[in-house]
């Protein structure tokens, strides 16, 4: 793990600003993880196929390319990105 090193007047308030920063942030990542999962749960309901099952075929070029399919794939990549930084967030938060 690395470490960050920050030069402040007040460690106090730097590290209340800090974390009502990161708390902040997390709150939107989850309003944003919320809403992607909802939309790949519309994309696995229309389709009766789990995103997973979907991006394998669609990896392996057995799904299609329409712009459908492309949002999917978009947004079950978009799930995996905001999910890595929410797990970053918390680690940080952890650390205030």
């Amino acid at each position: 793990m690395g470490v960050i090193k920050l030069e402040v007047p007040d460690v106090v308030t730097a590290v209340g600003v800090l974390e009502a920063s990161l708390k902040r942030e997390k709150l939107l990542l989850d309003r944003s993880i919320s809403t992607t999962r909802k939309k790949l749960r519309d994309f696995e309901q229309s389709t009766g196929m789990s995103s997973k099952e979907f991006l394998k075929k669609f990896e392996k070029g057995l799904d299609g390319d329409d712009q459908e399919a492309m949002i999917w794939a978009g947004e079950y990549e978009a799930l995996g990105l905001l999910e890595k930084e929410r797990i970053a967030i918390e680690n940080m938060l952890s650390q205030c």
